[in-house]
């Protein structure tokens, strides 16, 4: 077979015209190029053994964000895949919100006699400073 009605054939197929030839190389060899290009330019900018120290360390900051957030949910998503799994489940909270409620109430009343002791203390300091220092007459 002929190369050039090849070639020919392979134009028509993509609609050019047979006079019509591309100089540019394809796309992927392109492609190709440029990120070769890029690596060797990062290659002279910063090492890529930190750069993949730096991908690991944000992927991790990411997942540890990400358990953060949605930890309890996930964790409750697993627990339902399977029996075995259910010891992932999140815990129940310790009490009840009346519990919780209490507890905060008691919390603070204890905090506002704390304070009240100190505001006493205060102005019984202050108090004595107001009276003027007796002072022995020397002779």
């Amino acid at each position: 077979m002929n190369p050039n009605l090849t070639s020919t054939l392979s134009e028509f197929s993509k609609g050019r015209p047979a006079t019509e030839r591309s100089n540019d190389p394809p796309l992927h060899r392109t492609a190709w190029n440029l990120i070769t290009r890029v690596r060797l330019w990062l290659g002279k900018l910063v090492s890529f053994a930190f750069v993949r120290v730096l991908v690991i360390f944000f992927v991790g900051f990411a997942a540890g964000f990400a358990c953060q957030s949605y930890g309890g949910d996930v964790r409750k998503a697993i627990a339902s895949w399977s029996p075995r799994l259910g010891w992932l489940a999140p815990s129940a909270p310790p009490g009840t919100s009346s519990d919780r409620l209490r507890a905060t109430t008691l919390a603070l009343a204890a905090a506002r006699q704390s304070l009240d002791k100190l505001a006493t203390e205060i102005s019984k300091l202050q108090a004595q400073d107001a009276d003027p220092p007796r002072r022995r007459a020397t002779r």
